[in-house]
This record gives C-alpha cells, sequence and structure tokens, in this order.
C-alpha cells in the first residue's frame, strides 16, 4: 500500500517536504482492530510538533496522521463492531471505552 512516511525529524522551515511517499507492506488487523482502507487523512500541529522533533516519535520510519475518514477493509477476529465496507472515522484520541459522558 502506498503510505507517506517521516525518516527522522526535520525543520520545516529549511525542508517543506519532510515526508516521503513509499510502498509498504498492507497490515494485518489484530484481535478487535479493523483495517481502515483511509480515504482522507487530516493534518493537525501535533504531526507538526512530531516532524520538528518536540514530540518524540517511538521509532523511524513512522507513518503520521491520526484523524482519519476511510471505510472498513478487514476485520480482525472478535472485531464486530463495524462491518466490512462502512465508513467510518478516527478521531486523535487513541483509546476510550464510550461509556461516561467524556
Amino acid at each position: 500500500m502506498k503510505a507517506l512516511i517521516l525518516k527522522k525529524t526535520t525543520d520545516l522551515s529549511k525542508n517543506k517536504y519532510p515526508l516521503e511517499m513509499v510502498q509498504i507492506e498492507k497490515p494485518v488487523p489484530n484481535q478487535g482492530e479493523i483495517l481502515i482502507r483511509v480515504s482522507v487523512c487530516g493534518v493537525c500541529h501535533t504531526e507538526l510538533d512530531e516532524i520538528e522533533g518536540r514530540i518524540p516519535l517511538p521509532q523511524f520510519p513512522i507513518v503520521l496522521g491520526h484523524q482519519v475518514i476511510g471505510v472498513v477493509e478487514e476485520r480482525g477476529l472478535n472485531s464486530e463492531k463495524f462491518t466490512k465496507g462502512e465508513r467510518v472515522g478516527v478521531a486523535w484520541i487513541y483509546s476510550s471505552c464510550g461509556q461516561c459522558r467524556y
């Protein structure tokens, strides 16, 4: 699959195009996960902080982006909340149970 990756932190005033388009292996969803074919992905200030090194990243290279709209392409074992082909959105929050008012 195509992805834009960040290979290292950089100063955006000196490097206007820090991401590189590459082909990477298609991920396989684990138990309880879904694989989303991304239609659009927002970029927020968090990515700018990551690119310039103000927020440390766990590894390089890395695919940035966490505000996604797409379609469920595959489901992992016991992933029953969404169906294949369903349109979904992913907010910046990594995880939430959805049980409280927050």
